[in-house]
This record gives C-alpha cells, sequence and structure tokens, in this order.
C-alpha cells in the first residue's frame, strides 16, 4: 500500500496493546518520508504490531499509529481505563522508571527483565499494569520506542525519541539516563515556577482572610457605637461600613455572582481568546515576564541539546520542541525555525528575530552553528539560562513580598483607622 497524501487527515484512538484479535483492523498513521515530508494514512491488519511493519515496510519513519474511527467505538471503553491508568502514572514515577531501567541495563539486565521487575517493584498497581503491558509490546516484537509511544500521555514526546534514536545507536541504557536527568532538570525548575507563584497566593489568601473575618465578625460590633455619631462618621468608616452591610445582607447576591464569576474565569482561560491573553501575560507582564521567558528559553535550548546530541532530525526536534512550552506566542519560534529547516537556512535568524529570546542567546546559536559544535553551545545556553531563571525568581519573590506587605498593611490599616477615628472623635466631644 502506498503512503498517503500529506495532507490526509487520521484519526482515532490509539490502542491499549498491541492487539491480539486474529479479525483484520484499520489503523490510521502519521509518519515521515525518508526526505522529512509528513505521509499520512491507513493500513488494515490484524494488529498494532503488524500496523507499524507494514507502515515501516512503505519506507516511512513512524511517528504514530492509531485505530482508525471505525474501530475507535470498538476500543472506547478500553480506552477510557487507559485514560485513567495514564493519569495514575505521575512524572515522579516516569523519573524513576527511566533512572531504575538505566541502572539495571547498564548492569546487563536484559530490558524484558528489566521492565518485568520494576513492575513488580512498582509502589502502585496502575504504575505495574501500564509498565506490564509496556513489557509485553517489547515481547512481542515491538521497538521500545513504539511500546512507550502508545502513552502520550505519560511519556512525552522528546523521551519517545529520545529512546528511537538510542535503539538505532545501541546506547539505550546511557539515553535512559539523560532522559532522566533531564526530566529532573524540567521538574526542578518547573517547581522554582511554582513555588514564586504559591508564595503571593498564600499571602493574598490570608489578607483576604483576615479582612473578611474583621468585616464580617468585628466591624459589626462597632454599630451601635458608630451610628450614635450619625453624619458626623469619618468618610473611610462609613464606606467599610458599607462593604460590611453588603457582605451581611446581599450574601444571597454576591455568593451565586463569585460563583459565575469563577466558572466565567475558567471557561474564558480554556477559550482560545483567553489562552491567547494568558500566554501574552506570562510573557510581557513586567515581573513575571522575564521568569517566564528564561524559563521558555532555558527548557527550549536543554531539549534541543539533548535531542541533537542524541542524532534526531532537527525538523523533528522543532514538532517535539513545541509541546515542552505550551505558549501560542513563544511557539512561533517554531514556526519561524521550522520554516527555516525545511527551505535549508540558517536556524539563527529565527532565535535574532523572537523578541522573547534575548539577542545573545541568538548570537550563542550562531556561533555553535556555524562551528559544528550546536548541541554543546545549545546546553551551555540551557545553563545560562538556569542561571537567570534562578535569579527572575529570587527577584520575583524579593519584589512580591514587600508588595503584599503594603496592601496588606494599608487593607488592615485603613479598616482600624475607621474604627478608631469615630472613638478618637467622641473622646474630643466629651472632653469638651
Amino acid at each position: 500500500m502506498a503512503p498517503a497524501s500529506a495532507d490526509q487527515t487520521s484519526i482515532g484512538i490509539a490502542p491499549a496493546d498491541g492487539g491480539t484479535s486474529a479479525a483484520s483492523r484499520k489503523f490510521a498513521y502519521r509518519a515521515r518520508t525518508s526526505e522529512g515530508k509528513p505521509a499520512n494514512g491507513i493500513v488494515e491488519t490484524a494488529t498494532y504490531a503488524a500496523a507499524v511493519k507494514q507502515v515501516k515496510a512503505m519506507g516511512l519513519t513512524v511517528v504514530a499509529i492509531e485505530l482508525a474511527e471505525v474501530d475507535a467505538r470498538v476500543g472506547r471503553a478500553k480506552t477510557l481505563r487507559v485514560g485513567m491508568l495514564s493519569s495514575r502514572f505521575g512524572k515522579d514515577d516516569v523519573i524513576a522508571f527511566c533512572q531504575q531501567l538505566s541502572v539495571m541495563l547498564r548492569t546487563g539486565v536484559p530490558l524484558a527483565d528489566a521492565l518485568e521487575t520494576f513492575a513488580t517493584q512498582a509502589p502502585r498497581k496502575a504504575v505495574a499494569t501500564i509498565v506490564s503491558k509496556i513489557r509485553d509490546d517489547v515481547c512481542g516484537g515491538e521497538d521500545f520506542s513504539l511500546a512507550l509511544a502508545k502513552w502520550p500521555k505519560i511519556f512525552p514526546p522528546f523521551l519517545v525519541s529520545l529512546v528511537r534514536a538510542a535503539e538505532a545507536s545501541g546506547l539505550l541504557p546511557e539515553m535512559m539516563g539523560r532522559v532522566a536527568k533531564e526530566l529532573l532538570k524540567q521538574r526542578r525548575t518547573a517547581k522554582q515556577v511554582r513555588g514564586a507563584m504559591i508564595y503571593p497566593g498564600i499571602m493574598a489568601g490570608v489578607a483576604v482572610t483576615v479582612v473578611g473575618i474583621i468585616m464580617v465578625f468585628v466591624l459589626p460590633k462597632f454599630r451601635p457605637l458608630f451610628m450614635a455619631q450619625g453624619e458626623h462618621l469619618p468618610w473611610i468608616t462609613k464606606f467599610f461600613m458599607g462593604i460590611s452591610d453588603i457582605l451581611l445582607t446581599q450574601w444571597h447576591w454576591y455568593i451565586p455572582l463569585a460563583f459565575v464569576a469563577v466558572i466565567g474565569l475558567f471557561l474564558f482561560t480554556r477559550s482560545g481568546p483567553g489562552r491567547a491573553f494568558l500566554d501574552k501575560a506570562k510573557l510581557e507582564t513586567p515581573v513575571l515576564g522575564r521568569m517566564y521567558r528564561h524559563l521558555y528559553v532555558s527548557r527550549a535550548t536543554s531539549t534541543m541539546a539533548t535531542l541533537l546530541g542524541a542524532g534526531v532530525a532537527l525538523l523533528d526536534v522543532t514538532q517535539i520542541c513545541r509541546t515542552i512550552n505550551k505558549n501560542a506566542l513563544f511557539n512561533r519560534l517554531w514556526d519561524n525555525l521550522e520554516e527555516r529547516v525545511q527551505h535549508g537556512q540558517e536556524m539563527a535568524p529565527a532565535f535574532l528575530e523572537c523578541k522573547y529570546v534575548s539577542k545573545h542567546v541568538g548570537a550563542i546559536v550562531n556561533a555553535g552553528e556555524k562551528s559544528g559544535r550546536l548541541p554543546e553551545v545549545l546546553e551551555q545556553t540551557a545553563a545560562f539560562a538556569e542561571e537567570e531563571l534562578d535569579a527572575s525568581v529570587k527577584a520575583c519573590t524579593a519584589m512580591v513580598e514587600p508588595a503584599m506587605i503594603i496592601i496588606m498593611g494599608v487593607l488592615v490599616g485603613g479598616i482600624a483607622s475607621s474604627m478608631l477615628l469615630p472613638i478618637f472623635q467622641m473622646s474630643k466631644a466629651v472632653r469638651k
């Protein structure tokens, strides 16, 4: 069967296992030709492994193979179970999986035995089930990379590509250790950014809680005392008393409105305009923008260095990097880079033209490209970007902390002033 045209769309749901039914089934494939062009189509075989072999026999490099639409309905219940299993296989499990496989393979343990050992020692049943299925696929003759590719929600594309490159070069033990280090690095940088965002969130939560308690439980206790002064109350007291009245008497309005606002915000962030707004805010907000730009550059250059060092084609690298940083504005860099690679042009101008990447990064990439040491140069660039990220996180935390303290001080001080000023006015009136 000849490969389909590049614009044909493949549809379906990935099978959970290699397939054991003798009945013929339709599989939609996505692949690439020897020139790197995309080729999609449908093959009809009895098993998943047979579909992979048939596509390879066409001279294509397999990217993904999925059940076609007709068979997808049959496997819907099975796919649901696969999704539930995938959700229970966390990122820490993936890191442990790569680390332990690397150690066992280095000591000469066969891959199937290493997978079985990990499955028997897995901390959760879901992890053991998935690894056992991967082992069954490997024992059935499938490549390890294809067995991992069946679980896209667990094993990211760059991991599958590195394993595929390692299978071709015979360096799977070393590559699994390298993947584990890369995943640990990504995990650490993600925790850094989340940690910088958690502190302001905690401070804001404390401020809202404290102000709410004062407005609902403390300020109303002074109402009889304040009402005796009539129109002579200070404006700030009238302001906070009005807010307190709204919180106490209009709760049947603001609670539903708050609920609607939360749901609306959630739906907005999931919509196209909402995601575009958030992506732009992440990159262009004065304090946070610098931190996110360094994060994206660090992830991108580190991933590119690892993939190129393993011998993955540059066109495949750009497509994989697109999944690393889920930001539409930053991903325009990969659109430009992919276009340049397809036309045989240098990649450095794509970095220089991207306003979210500093000029010195583009200059470094240009130097590495001309010297033929691009993976090594990108790795050094990633290390520099990580240092910049550390500095950005510290600067963000250092700026947010006093800002939150000032905001809390203004709120609590304003409420305290609204309670104390009428008391001072009453004391002056008594003295007179």
